[in-house]
């Protein structure tokens, strides 16, 4: 049997949920197939989802990119949350 992990917890802003109704179809649709993979895993690089640690923000804040778009979130280790705070197009997503 192999080794069993618990998988994280993920927590969506509600600026989120408005951030949502702004964007394109595809972007929610991505980010709707993205809460799933956060469980297992929410900084392993995957196909298609590309994930960078962000500097000068606090804690272990990550971005996503989803095409032009960017989610913002940050990563408990410790209490294994996920934390996702903003969906935004790229020139407006790191101010």
């Amino acid at each position: 049997m192999g080794k069993e992990t618990i998988p994280y917890k993920v927590l969506v802003d509600e600026r989120v949920e408005k951030d949502l109704e702004k964007v394109p179809n595809y972007v929610v649709n991505k980010f709707l197939k993205l809460l799933d993979e956060f469980e297992k895993n929410p900084i392993q690089p995957r196909s298609g989802f590309d994930v960078k640690p962000m500097e000068g923000y606090p804690g272990n804040t990550y971005r996503l990119r989803i095409g032009k778009y960017r989610a913002l979130y940050s990563v408990d280790n410790e209490t294994k949350t996920v934390r996702i705070t903003s969906v935004q197009h790229r020139g407006d997503a790191y101010k």
